[in-house]
C-alpha cells in the first residue's frame, strides 16, 4: 500500500520541481506558458520555438500514435522530422530509449516501475493519459475444454504472459485478488508479447492474458477476467533525462506533447474513424469487433503530471510490489517531470476536454 508519508513528501517535492521546471521551460522555449491561454496561440509559438534540423524518433506500439498523428491532421506544420518506430511491448520501447534508438516512447503503466526496480534511473515521464475503469484491453482466457471456469481454477495450471508489461501487471493483480500468486500457485510461462496468442492457440498452455485484438484471432475463448480494477489505462510518454538537457530537442518534445494531446482528443471525438483506421485497417478486425473493444474500453484523457498523478502512480508501483510483479519498493515521483503541464492543460481547454477525477471506479 502507499506509504502514508509519501503523499506529503511527494507533493512538496513535485510542486517545487514543477515550479522550477515550468519557469525554466518558459525561458528555454520562449513561450511564456503562464499566459498562453489568454494571449497568443500556443501551438504556433511552440512550433516557432523549434530550430531547423531537429529529428525526433517516436517509439510506439501497434501504431498507436502514428495513425492518429496523420488521420487527425495533428502532423500538419510539424517543425521537425518525426519518425515513428513500432515496438513489441513496453520493455522494448524502454530499451530503445536507453540505447538512444528513440527519443520519445509510449508505454503503459507497468514497464516504468518495473524498470526502475531493476535499476534503470535515467528515464522520466513527461505526459500521461489515463482511463480509469477500463479493462485495459487485457483479457485472461482459458482453453474451452480445460475445465477452467474461474480464476481460482488456474491453480497449478500454465498461464502465458509477457513479463514486464501491463499484461503482467494485470495478471498478477487478478491472481492476487483470487488468493493466488503468479510465482507460486500457477505455472507462469514468460513469452514475448506477440508469442502469447500463438502459444495459446497451439494449446501449449492452459490459459493466457491476451489483448483484445488477439482475443478475436484465437477464436473468442472463455474470458475468466479482464483488467477492470487492475489497471488505470495509463499511456505514458517517456523520454531519456539527457534529452531534456538539449534545448532544441526539448522544444521539439514540447511541440510533440501538444500534438499528442490534440490527436488523442481527436480520437475521443471521432470514434468511428479511429475504429476503422486502427482496429480494422491496422489490426485486421471487423468494424463490429473493433467497436466492441472500443466501447468496452473507451478513451480517457490527458492529465497533468501533478501530485495526484504521483499518488496514483505510487499506488500502481506499490500494487506491483504486493502482487510480486515488482521485486523491491520504489519511489516514482523522481521519475515524473511536470514541465509540460501547461501545454497539456492548454490543449485540453482548446479541445473542450475536461478530464474526469483520477479515481478508480468500483466494479
Amino acid at each position: 500500500m502507499t506509504d502514508p508519508h509519501f503523499a506529503v513528501r511527494g507533493r512538496t517535492n513535485l510542486s517545487r520541481r514543477a515550479s522550477l521546471i515550468a519557469g525554466l521551460a518558459a525561458l528555454t522555449l520562449g513561450v511564456g506558458l503562464a499566459g498562453t491561454a489568454r494571449a497568443e496561440d500556443l501551438a504556433a509559438r511552440l512550433a516557432a520555438a523549434v530550430p531547423p534540423g531537429v529529428r525526433l524518433v517516436i517509439a510506439e506500439q501497434n501504431d498507436q500514435a502514428s495513425i492518429p498523428w496523420t488521420l487527425s491532421k495533428a502532423s500538419e506544420g510539424v517543425p521537425y522530422e518525426a519518425e515513428f518506430a513500432n515496438f513489441n511491448g513496453g520493455p522494448a520501447v524502454l530499451e530503445a530509449l536507453i540505447s538512444g534508438g528513440a527519443d520519445i516512447g509510449y508505454i503503459g503503466e507497468a514497464p516504468l516501475p518495473i524498470a526502475i526496480a531493476a535499476g534503470v534511473e535515467d528515464l522520466v515521464a513527461v505526459a500521461l493519459s489515463a482511463n480509469p475503469g477500463t479493462a485495459g484491453n487485457y483479457y485472461v482466457v482459458a482453453q474451452p475444454d480445460s475445465g477452467i471456469r474461474s480464476v481460482a481454477d488456474l491453480r497449478g495450471r500454465t498461464v502465458a504472459y509477457p513479463p514486464g508489461t501491463g499484461r503482467h501487471m494485470a495478471l498478477a493483480s487478478i491472481l492476487h485478488k483470487a488468493g493466488l500468486s503468479l510465482e507460486t500457485d500457477v505455472k507462469g510461462v514468460e513469452l514475448a508479447g506477440a508469442e502469447v496468442a500463438p502459444t495459446f492457440s497451439s494449446r501449449a498452455v492452459d490459459a493466457a492474458v491476451v489483448l483484445g485484438q488477439q482475443y478475436f484471432r484465437i477464436g473468442e475463448p472463455p474470458i475468466l477476467a479482464d483488467g477492470r480494477g487492475h489497471n488505470w489505462g495509463w499511456n505514458i510518454i517517456v523520454v531519456h533525462k539527457t534529452l531534456l538537457d538539449d534545448p532544441a530537442k526539448t522544444a521539439a518534445v514540447a511541440d510533440f506533447v501538444r500534438r499528442a494531446v490534440q490527436f488523442y482528443n481527436w480520437q475521443r471525438a471521432n470514434p468511428d474513424a479511429w475504429i476503422q483506421a486502427s482496429y480494422v485497417g491496422q489490426q485486421g478486425l471487423t468494424f463490429e469487433q473493433g467497436k466492441r473493444l472500443f466501447e468496452n474500453d473507451g478513451l480517457g484523457s490527458y492529465y497533468l503530471v501533478d501530485d495526484r498523478a504521483a499518488e496514483v502512480f505510487q499506488e500502481i508501483a506499490d500494487g506491483l510490489k504486493a502482487t510480486g510483479a515488482l521485486k523491491r519498493d520504489i519511489r516514482i515521483a523522481p521519475y515524473l517531470d511536470p514541465r509540460f503541464n501547461d501545454i497539456v492543460a492548454w490543449q485540453n481547454q482548446a479541445d473542450g476536454v475536461v478530464p474526469r477525477d483520477l479515481i478508480q471506479p468500483t466494479h
